[in-house]
Order: C-alpha cells, then structure tokens, then sequence
C-alpha cells in the first residue's frame, strides 16, 4: 500500500517525528515515489524536475546504508556547534587516547559512555594529565570528496526528511545549505555525523561534493570515541 503525504502527517504528529516515517532500507521506490510526489506537489515543486534521476539516486543510496551496522540510537551525537570545539581538543592532545594512561583513565576501557560530572571534566582532559605532551595528538584533515565515496554507519536514516528538505528549499537551496554544513569522517571514510545530510546529497547527485572533517583514526576506535565525548559533553542520545 502507497504512503501518502496525507498518511505521513497523520503519523507524524500522532508520534515518531523526531526520527522520521519512512526508512529509507524498508521502503520502496515506489512507495517513495508516490510519497515524494505528493510531497513536492505541495511545495509547488515537481519531483523529476528537482531531482532527475530519483531512481537510480535512490538505489545507490539504499544500498549504502544497507551496509550501516549502527542503530540511530547507538549513534554518537555531536552537534554542528559542537564540532569546532572536539576538532580542538583532538589537535592538543586533550583527550587520553594512546599509552601511556593519566591516573583517572582507565587503560583497558578508554571511552568509557555515559560519564558525566567531574568524571566527564577529566575524560576531556585527561590527555594532558598523562606525563607526556604530545602522544595523544589526533590529526585534523579537511574532508572535500563527492558523497558516492563516502559510507555511512548508520542504518536507519529517514528518506521523508531528506525529501522534505529538498521540496522546502528546492534542489538549488539544499546544495547550498549542504557546502555549509560540515561532516565528520574516519580517516576510512565512513561517516561519523550527518547521515542525513548525507542522504540528501545521495538524492539529489552522487557527484555532489560535500566538505567536512576526516579525523585520523579508523572508524572503530573514532565510534568509540565520538560516543564517549559525546556523552561528556552532555548531549542526549538519539531516540
């Protein structure tokens, strides 16, 4: 059966509209299609003219994140205006990520989640607490690559907020708004924060090239890490 537009509200302001309606890995083109048709119609926007070739874009994005692994509400949460400030405390070393430990740091489970308090306070500094100066140091790179060479580790991302992104704003106002918001990446490539952005851009043109951070750790040790901080800084997981 085909999600209307009228059906989508109807669920959306009954519950779940923080996360969204439509999963992009469980729902098909063609209820997409119908979905986005309605969508664009009402923003005075057609489909096929703001985004061309919507099939084929919507298969490749599918089928990259049908290779995410991570629920959305294991995802690390760090904030557009949270990233200028962890890019910093990474480049000082501030954070304890390499041997030798500081005392409150434990050596076997270095990001530990869920800290907050004075606990919270040492994990972000513990970095400088450790006896040398220079070990815990994390290279910052930009990241300036078009979104077909990037991987998502997130599964679950809602195509609905991406679409209703793209008719609010047009295919033009999104690339826009995409250049300026930044993504976080592993030094492999895998996306660390803006999955959605990410979808966004899958849609409207794989080429499209989207900047960003690339953090010089592999994607494993930065989930942990970013999960860890995260939570340090207070922010609330997702639901």
């Amino acid at each position: 059966m085909f999600k209307t537009y009228l059906q989508y509200i109807n669920e959306k302001e009954s519950g779940g509209a923080e996360a969204g309606i439509l999963d992009l890995t469980k729902v098909s083109y063609k209820v997409v299609k119908n979905f986005a048709e309605e969508l664009f119609e009402k923003h005075g926007r057609v489909l096929d003219v703001e985004i061309p070739n919507f099939e084929k874009n919507f298969n490749l994005a599918k089928s990259k994140f049908l290779q995410g692994k991570t629920e959305r509400k294991d995802m690390p949460v760090i904030a557009t205006a949270d990233v200028k400030l962890f890019q910093q405390r990474l480049e000082r070393g501030m954070i304890d990520i390499n041997n030798p430990y500081a005392s409150t740091t434990d050596h076997k489970n270095p990001f530990p989640e869920g800290l907050t308090g004075k606990q919270a306070k040492d994990f972000i500094e513990a970095g400088w607490k450790d006896g040398e100066t220079s070990d815990d140091v994390v290279n910052v790179l930009p990241l300036i690559t078009s979104a077909k060479d990037l991987f998502p580790i997130q599964r679950q991302a809602y195509i609905d907020k991406s679409l209703e992104k793209i008719a609010k704003d047009g295919a033009e106002g999104c690339r826009s708004f995409l250049v300026e918001r930044k993504l976080i990446a592993s030094i492999d490539d895998y996306i660390i924060d803006g999955h959605h952005r990410f979808l966004t851009a899958l849609l409207l043109d794989p080429n499209m090239k989207l900047q960003g951070i690339r953090i010089d750790l592999d994607i494993v040790t930065l989930k942990k890490l970013a999960l860890a901080y995260g939570d340090a800084i207070g922010n609330k997981r997702n639901k």
